[in-house]
This record gives structure tokens, sequence and C-alpha cells, in this order.
């Protein structure tokens, strides 16, 4: 015997933790067939499952039946005795603000107004109307475009603050008792136009596969499962060599070590990279298998090699990888330094080289550093605004300007001594100090010499 709708949505809840006693559900509530199923079910278990409602209409401004679908949603929380809260913002008007689709505009906007709703309620949650339609169409969508298995998972039953509890109701069992109980709902014509890409996946391609095999749909949620479970079983797998691949990251760039990187199989590589890109924008949206092979391809060029795929940048550098939100910006007044390998900069001919620890020179522009406590590539530079560094001699760390100032250097030559560094440290002045933490002590075993000349 087939379980009663409201029923399967109670098992849902239960099965996934959904909801729990006290909690405080926000409904997007937009007026049409599932948002007022929703609604409706929610209302029928909320004194059994003991949580409370509030209703959240955003009314987009997009389409002249917009205050129809509002009024429609306030006459809801009426009869039902539902606290329903509106605010009207224009999708179009944000769309070319910020230079993105008026769908993707709505989206965003309609998150932001029920997040803003949130922090009133401790135990807050926010309910959305997604169907077991909306999975399928969405598992489609993502193959069409070339997802990987992570994609594949689609829209989870909850996510953060999201809860999706009618994802296993088909769209026509809901509308089946939306017309059997006599509850009102809006259409939105624009659902019904195949000019966009999921109405026509809906309204054209779905149909078409059916005809071939009539539980399409039901292929696609399966496949979404498999995909979850698949996830669930590796990911931990994954996030564990990420954890030990990543050197250091920020909200703009992560950095992997590249020894580690180059190590792992490409499969692998695919995976730490698509982790890194969701911890940059918080997802992986239209990120496919092909964009993810133009990534891989790095590891073969040489240094200093970057390859960009939208907002997103991907650099190969001497001892680390760099994934970073925009463009990574390369200074051209910066060159990379290699053991044994001459280098011309700016009129400038050097060289770093092993020494033995008798060697010594006279030349202020040759120096001697431990090269264990080096990173190459080394970096050859001119100065910049806030350098500093510790002088030979020192306790402490000194302003290069206030260096030059004190060793009397005219300001029209300080910008033109090249400065020596590894990472980010200054290791030498060329021609007038290096710096204590790099010297060599009676405890260095290997030796660097640096030749920096004038041609």
């Amino acid at each position: 015997m087939k379980m009663k709708i409201i029923d399967q949505v109670r098992e849902t809840i239960k099965e996934y933790d959904l909801i729990s006693r006290g909690d405080t559900i926000i409904i997007g509530a937009s007026g049409g067939p599932d948002s007022q199923f929703l609604i409706y079910a929610l209302n029928e278990l909320k004194d059994d499952l003991g949580f409370n409602i509030i209703l959240a209409h955003l009314n987009h401004l997009h389409r002249k039946e917009a205050k129809f679908d509002q009024d429609l949603v306030e006459k809801t929380g009426d009869l039902l005795g539902i606290k329903t809260i509106t605010r009207a913002r224009s999708m179009d008007d944000y769309a070319k603000e910020m230079k993105i689709s008026p769908e993707d505009a709505g989206r965003r906007l309609r998150y932001e107004f029920f997040r803003s709703i949130l922090p009133k309620y401790p135990k807050g949650k926010i309910a959305v109307a997604h169907t077991f339609d909306d999975q399928a169409e969405t598992v489609l969508m993502r193959i069409i475009r070339g997802s990987g298995i992570g994609g594949l998972r689609a829209m989870a039953y909850k996510n953060a603050d999201i809860i999706r509890p009618i994802l296993d109701i088909q769209k026509d069992d809901l509308i089946a008792y939306l017309n059997e109980k006599s509850i009102a709902y809006a259409i939105d014509k624009t659902n019904l136009a195949t000019d966009y890409r999921r109405n026509k996946i809906r309204l054209d391609i779905i149909p078409r596969i059916e005809d071939l095999n009539p539980n399409f749909k039901k292929s696609l949620v399966n496949l979404s499962h498999l995909a979850k479970d698949e996830r669930s079983i590796n990911e931990p797998y994954v996030k564990e060599i990420y954890d030990k691949l990543v050197k250091t990251k920020d909200s703009k760039a992560i950095i992997f070590d590249k020894d580690t990187y180059e190590s792992l199989k490409d499969p692998i590589k695919a995976r730490v990279i698509r982790l890194a890109i969701s911890d940059l924008k918080g997802e992986v949206k239209d990120f496919s298998k092909e964009n993810l092979d133009l990534f891989l391809s790095l590891s073969d060029l040489s240094y200093g090699k970057k390859i960009i795929k939208d907002d997103i940048s991907f650099m190969k550098s001497y001892n680390y990888y760099e994934l970073r939100l925009g463009d990574i910006k390369v200074d051209k007044k910066v060159e990379e330094i290699y053991l044994g390998d001459p280098l011309k900069f700016d009129g400038w001919s050097i060289k770093a080289t092993r020494a033995k620890r008798e060697e010594r020179s006279k030349n202020k522009n040759i120096a001697y550093f431990d090269l264990d406590k080096v990173n190459f590539p080394l970096r050859i530079r001119y100065r910049k605004a806030g350098d500093k560094f510790r002088p030979l001699g020192m306790g402490g760390h000194k302003k290069l300007k206030d260096f030059f100032i004190d060793q009397k250097i005219d300001k029209n030559k300080r910008s033109k001594i090249p400065l020596i560094l590894s990472d980010s440290s200054i290791i030498w002045v060329v021609g007038m100090r290096m710096s204590e933490d790099y010297k060599v002590d009676s405890t260095s075993k290997n030796i660097l010499k640096i030749e920096v000349l004038n041609d």
C-alpha cells in the first residue's frame, strides 16, 4: 500500500534528521505548487513534531503576476495562522548590478532574505521546496555540464541551515494532493518557456527520454544516491591527503606543497583541486572535467606558468603550487634564482653555487650563506615599501629604509640596490649587508655562495 504523502514527508524529516523539537522553520514561500504543498505539509506535522513555522516571501518584481503571488502567500499565512514576512527586491536590477543572470540574481536575493530572518530565531532553519523532480533535473543538468561524481550528488536533504523536506515527493503526487484538498497555488508562466535551460530539460528532454524509460527520473535520483554513497566512502581519505598537502591558505589563496602534489595520481590531484576550489568559493559550480584536466596539465609546464579558468588561477612555482581567486599577479621586476643556473637581472649577473667552508672572498658583491637555511628558488628584486630585515650583527629587525639612512645611501641610489630573498625574507642587501638569520656559523654543514656582479 502506498504511503500517504504527508507520512512520506514525516519519514524524510526523521530519516535525515531535518527538524528537531523547538526549531523554527522559515519556509521559502513563493506561492507555487511545490511551496504551497511544503507549507501545508509542515503545518500538518508541526504539532506532532514540535516545531514552529514562519513564511518568508520575496517579491522579485519580475513578473506582472508577482503581486498575486505575494497576496496568495499572505492569504495562506492568514488562513493557517502562520506569521508571514515579505520583502520586495528587483532581481533584474540586481542582475545588472552584479552582471549575472536574472535567475542567479533571484536565487541569491532569496537566500539573503531568508538568512536575514534567521538571527531572530536561535533554532532557526530554512526550508525550501525542492522536489524529487527537481533533484532529477539537477542531476541531468550536471551530467550535461560534465560534472564529476561530487556534482552528481546534486541537492542534499540538509546543507548547513537549509533543509529540503519534500525532496522525496514527486511533482504529480503533490499536485494531486493540492487539487484534492482544494489548495490554491500560483503558476509561474516562465516555467513553461523552453528558452531557459532547466525548463527545456523539464519540458522537452526528460519527457522524450521517458518514452524510452518511464522510470528515467527515478534512475537519475538513484544515481545521485549512489554518488553520495561513493563520496561518503572516499571523502575522508581525500580530505586527509588534502590537509597534508596544503602549506598555507586564506580566503583568497591556497598553497600546495609541490613535491607532495606531484607525487599524487591524477584522479587524486583532481579531487584535491576541487576541494580547494570549494574551500575558496564555497562551491565547485561550472567546473567540469575538461577544466580539471587543464589544471592537471600545469604539472608538465615550466616554473612560473599559470592557467586561468574564469575567476580561478593555478600557478606552478619552484617549490609550491598556488590556487587563487582572481589572477595571480607575477611581479615582472622579480626574478627567481636557482642553484647553479646563471641569471641576468636588469644589468646584473647572478649565480648561486655550492662553496667549500674554507672559501672566502673580499669582493663585496659575493656573499656566503648557510645553504640549509634558505629555500629555493631565491628571488632578486629591488626594494618595496615596508621592507625590513635583520642586519648581520644585530639582534633585531630593521626597516630597510632606516638601514639605508644609517648607511648614508643617497635616495636616488636606494632603488637600484638588488635584494636577495628566501621566501619573503631578505637574506642579502647586495654589496652592503647580509642577514644575521642566514649567516654561516660553526654548525653550518653546507655553504651557499652568491655572486651578484654588475655587467
